[in-house]
């Protein structure tokens, strides 16, 4: 059997709660830098202002999300990326466990997927290249979510060319 590796980095949608979230903390450091200024509080504001610039950083970096697909010899999982340095692997599926994995608005997709359990991997747009994977295991049916690439897609046909839909 031939060795198949491949793997992508999607970046997840940025939505609407997490740039207001973003701005309400700007406005937050801000109004802290000017209280400071303001009451003059010394080491105990300039403190509080460190801090608050550390959460900032954090929060940034923790609403900037991206996942890993990776394909190693009919195994594919999904690693999740926060602020482009912490790791996390989130799942994996075996690829002899799928039933069918096609464009997500495919008739296949839609009758498979009836009480399903929706795991959503892909950048969170709605767009051509939004596949679903629909897996059967232990724990029922899992609808997966993913937005490959073609190098993806290509691999995941050479697995198992059967189940796979190509977008046309």
């Amino acid at each position: 059997m031939d060795e198949i590796f491949v793997e992508q980095i999607v970046k997840r949608k940025t939505g609407i709660s997490v740039v207001l979230m973003r701005v309400f903390s700007i406005i937050v450091l801000i109004m802290a830098f000017l209280l400071m200024l303001m009451f003059n509080l010394g080491i105990l504001a300039f403190t509080i202002e460190i801090l608050l610039i550390y959460g900032e950083y954090m929060l940034w970096c923790y609403t900037s999300i991206e996942y890993e697909y990776s394909l190693v010899n009919g195994e594919f999982s999904v690693d999740k990326i926060m602020g482009q340095r912490k790791r996390k692997n989130i799942a994996n599926y075996e690829i002899k466990d799928a039933e069918v994995i096609a464009p997500i608005n495919s008739e296949q997709v839609i009758r498979g997927s009836m009480n399903a359990i929706v795991k959503d991997y892909s950048t969170g747009r709605k767009s051509e290249g939004v596949y679903a994977m629909i897996i059967s295991n232990n724990d029922g049916k899992t609808k997966v979510v993913i937005e490959p690439n073609e190098k993806v897609i290509d691999a995941l046909y050479h697995c198992r060319p059967n189940i796979v839909v190509k977008n046309v």
